[in-house]
């Protein structure tokens, strides 16, 4: 492999078994003892930052497997692996499931949208995680700049002419430069901007896309003379610019190592990486929310099922479940739960409910006497794409009044132009044609 030269190893989610240790040893002229261990170390620090319990990236006889999570993870200073979302599918040739992941992973992270009019641009889409997130940079930055993002900070200066505060002692006796004074300053030299700059510089190298890199360098050209960042997870804006937060947020994740940035020596950064099942999770409520209303969607509201006693001590508390989601729909006021699930089961090849996700659903029925209950999966990449947002339902499960449906939604191309706008109005309207009219054709 040349000097300086890019290595990219692409998997899928929940995929089979790949070789990989094999293939970047062919690749990188590493032994594949040596190309298991980069595998094994990625995988370990994707779990610190996610706060995983185990190694996602699974690794046994038969090769590497992956495991709920997604993204762009660095081996080694040239060697890249990709992991699709089993939703989304890998096409090495067409950058769309990118642009797709990254908005997901944006919508979850930042709660917000990122513009996906800016991410598409069908032959002109950047083809790599990087471009992407130093395109979205720069555009939210765009958004803001008529409203600079500025600060009071505390500095001592010496001049003659008096701004601020002066000790009475040097008023009489004044340096050569004049007076010693501590003056508060209200610019954009600031801790936000630093943060900003900051990601900009790490993203620069990693990108190749021209506009990117142009973009890029004129954030840093606009925020000169800034101090040495210091990211945070908690780093707030001031409420007047609080239209700056996701900016900071994600200059933030770049930072703290969740760009794409990779040093030589000990890897500690895992790369742009996302747990999936919660991207889902975060996009179903977004969703909901857009097209049945916030005032009529509550979000993992908790409910009593039962009681807890503890022995000897006779000590009782609550026991209570968590549905993701309580809808409620319609002019009658109907309720129904929606449940996000991930991991799909198969059962001679067709995808069914699973036993336990039937005896949760009718746990989260009693405590919530309500008895229809949706659990949602995301519907897997097939040859014929379903419209964005379509829901087929695949199975349902009645037991005495409680219905359970399972359902598959198409999530492919949610980030085209006013993708999650579109993908929520055909969820709206197939899941109440699901569920309330199901209800009504039986008289509920």
């Amino acid at each position: 492999m040349p000097i300086g030269a890019r290595r990219r190893f692409s998997l899928i989610e929940y995929g089979q078994p790949v070789d990989l240790a094999a293939d970047i040893s062919a690749t990188a002229g590493i032994d594949r003892g040596k190309a298991r261990q980069l595998i094994e170390q990625a995988g370990e620090r994707v779990a610190r930052t996610l706060g995983f319990s185990s190694n996602p990236i699974q690794a046994d006889a038969n090769g590497i497997r992956v495991a709920d999570v997604a993204g762009m993870i660095r081996l080694g200073p040239s060697l890249e692996l990709e992991i699709a979302p089993k939703f989304l599918g890998l096409d090495r040739n067409e950058p769309r499931w990118r642009e797709d992941f990254y908005f997901l992973a944006n919508l979850s992270r930042h709660g917000r949208l990122l513009a996906s009019e800016r991410l598409r641009g069908s032959s002109g889409a950047p083809k790599d995680f990087a471009a992407l997130v130093a395109r979205s940079l720069a555009g939210m930055y765009r958004d803001n700049r008529r409203k600079p993002l500025r600060a009071y900070r505390r500095t001592q200066e010496m001049s003659f002419s008096i701004d601020g505060e002066v000790d009475p002692y040097d008023l009489s006796h004044p340096g050569p430069d004049g007076f010693a004074q501590e003056i508060v300053r209200y610019d954009r030299r600031n801790p936000f901007n630093a943060s900003i700059v900051g990601a900009a510089k790490e993203l620069l190298p990693e990108v190749s896309d021209p506009i990117a890199v142009a973009e890029l360098v004129r954030i840093i050209e606009d925020l000169p003379e800034q101090g040495r960042p210091a990211p945070s997870r908690t780093q707030k804006v001031p409420g007047r610019a609080r239209a700056w937060q996701p900016t900071l947020d994600l200059s933030n994740d770049v930072l703290r190592g969740l760009g794409v940035s990779y040093k030589y020596g000990p890897a500690s950064m895992p790369g742009y990486v996302v747990g999936t099942w919660r991207t889902w999770e975060d996009l179903l409520v977004v969703a909901s929310r857009f097209a049945f209303g916030r005032d009529v969607v509550r979000v993992q509201l908790g409910h009593q099922l039962g009681t807890r006693t503890r022995t000897p001590s006779g000590g009782a508390s609550a026991f209570n479940v968590f549905p993701d989601l309580m809808i409620t729909t319609g002019s009658s006021g109907f309720r129904f739960i929606l449940d996000a699930k991930y991991k799909s089961t198969y059962d001679k090849g067709r995808v069914r409910i699973s036993e336990a996700d039937v005896y949760e659903a009718l746990a989260f029925a009693r405590a919530t006497t309500c008895d229809t209950v949706v659990l949602a999966y995301p519907a897997l990449p097939s040859n014929s794409p379903l419209p964005l947002g379509q829901v087929l339902s695949f199975e349902q499960v009645s037991v005495d009044k409680t219905r359970i449906y399972g359902v598959q939604i198409e999530v492919r191309g949610i980030s085209q132009r006013a993708g999650l706008k579109t993908f929520s109005a055909r969820m709206q309207q197939d899941l109440s044609e699901i569920v309330v009219g199901v209800a009504s054709r039986n008289g509920i």
